[in-house]
């Protein structure tokens, strides 16, 4: 068995993978491989796994830029609808908006009101990044206008809001977690519909008066097309069993995470509705790389 991470070593999805990774080799009594092949915003490891055999023993981890990158990158080695098989969905985080200590707004109804009235910009790690489409969904779900701002990745952009350049950072909350603890930034709002335990006192955006800001950081198992389905329930009931346990739950809950077993069938309609939904926040929102 070879689990292909389409991301350097050391990054969220290599630390889950080794996780779920060791869990089945206890299962299976077998070890499980994971290959990292990172490049091209995932699309060099996702592109192998869509040309492997679909016998179950290569699969790919992916995030949710698996259904972001099809918004913003026509010309994908694969199809994201017709190569691949969904197998199982491990777990989910959410994005905390976070702002530097430059802008005076205490409350995201403050930054709102703010943002009427003059402009404001919001940092990105890279061009159609999580976290630029996590500040365009909010944008439009709080009837406001943003300016994006690139940076070459999720510390750049971070250090920019704390030094003033930028406004405003939709972050990852495992980034923005130590930060936010050592008063370098101030979380106004989490994305989604339920509190982050690790900041329980910052409210979600339902609860703020912006609803429908549900984009989530997550992982889930996908396999080749073609893949027999009595051997993508068997990989979906064995990855349920590693992600249920006590250990996985506390392994996710450092950062805010948690576990979120789905069936083959909840995780394929996840996967139809965010390749639906991302190309029309990129279109309202102008995002595409050339």
């Amino acid at each position: 068995m070879t689990l292909i991470v389409p991301f350097a070593a050391g990054g969220s999805n290599d630390i889950l993978a080794r996780h779920l990774g060791d869990g089945l080799s206890k299962i299976w009594g077998q070890p499980v491989v994971v290959n990292n092949m990172p490049g091209a915003g995932a699309a060099i490891g996702s592109a192998h796994v869509s040309k492997a055999a679909p016998d179950g023993y290569t699969l790919l981890i992916a995030s949710v830029t698996f259904t972001m990158n099809p918004a913003v990158q026509p010309n994908l080695p694969f199809d994201p609808r017709k190569d691949f098989q969904p197998v199982a969905m491990l777990g989910q985080v959410p994005l905390v908006l976070v702002v530097g200590k430059a802008l005076e707004a205490k409350t995201v109804q403050e930054l709102v009101a703010t943002a009427k009235k003059q402009e404001l910009n919001y940092a990105d790690s890279g061009l159609g990044t999580v976290n630029q489409f996590g500040a365009e969904l909010f944008a439009q779900s709080a009837g406001i206008t943003l300016t994006p701002v690139h940076y070459k990745g999720g510390s750049e952009a971070m250090t920019a809001v704390i030094g003033g350049h930028s406004d405003m950072f939709m972050s990852s909350m495992t980034q923005a977690l130590p930060l936010i603890r050592g008063g370098q930034l101030r979380g106004l709002v989490v994305t989604g519909k339920e509190r982050a335990t690790v900041v329980p006192d910052i409210p979600t955006t339902d609860e703020a008066g912006i609803p429908g800001v549900d984009v989530q950081q997550w992982w889930g198992i996908m396999a080749p097309a073609g893949t027999p389905m009595d051997v993508v329930e068997k990989l979906n009931a064995d990855i349920n069993k590693v992600m249920s346990t006590e250990a996985t739950k506390e392994f996710l809950a450092r950062d805010a995470g948690r576990p979120t077993p789905m069936s083959v069938q909840e995780f394929s309609d996840l996967i139809s509705a965010q390749l639906k939904k991302w190309p029309e926040v990129a279109d309202k929102a102008g995002i595409k790389i050339e």
